[in-house]
């Protein structure tokens, strides 16, 4: 069990978007790992959802920033130009980090008390753990962070 916790607990949301089945799994986890109802069930389902379906529009708008970005570098594009498909490239992580946010903190609101603290004593690396973006433990050992 623990071995599983680890794999499937520590996975950003970005990981389990990649395809309906991933997104599948990780809610059978939350849902029997945290108890949740049926009803927390089906709204998790639509909240992971809507943020798979999101991040599939910002990742294809990446796609082409990226090979935008490529193709002005192939064409020694004055810097100005580069800077601005780079920045472009930025503020599509930064609207990607947002919507798993913002579903962590959906899904989050639909926690009762008890299943919020075993949520937050889920150990692996989230987007805010260890090696991601704002993670680490806080003071007393608690996971900080975005676990999406």
């Amino acid at each position: 069990m623990a071995a599983a916790l680890c794999v499937f607990a520590g996975l950003p949301l970005a990981a389990w978007q990649g395809s309906a089945s991933g997104s599948s799994r990780r809610l059978n986890f939350l849902a029997g790992y945290l108890s949740l109802t049926d009803t927390q069930k089906a709204q998790a389902q639509t909240i992971f959802d809507n943020a798979a379906a999101a991040s599939e529009t910002v990742r294809g708008q990446m796609e082409s920033a990226r090979a935008n970005l490529k193709t002005a570098v192939k064409a020694n594009a004055p810097a100005a130009e580069i800077d601005r498909l780079s920045a472009a490239i930025g503020t599509l992580h930064g609207q990607s980090t947002a919507i798993q946010a913002k579903a962590e903190a959906q899904f989050y609101a639909l926690l009762t008390t008890e299943q919020k603290a075993k949520y937050d004593e889920m150990p692996g690396p989230g987007a805010g753990g260890p090696g991601g973006p704002g993670g680490g433990r806080g003071p007393s050992g608690a996971r900080t962070g975005s676990r999406f």
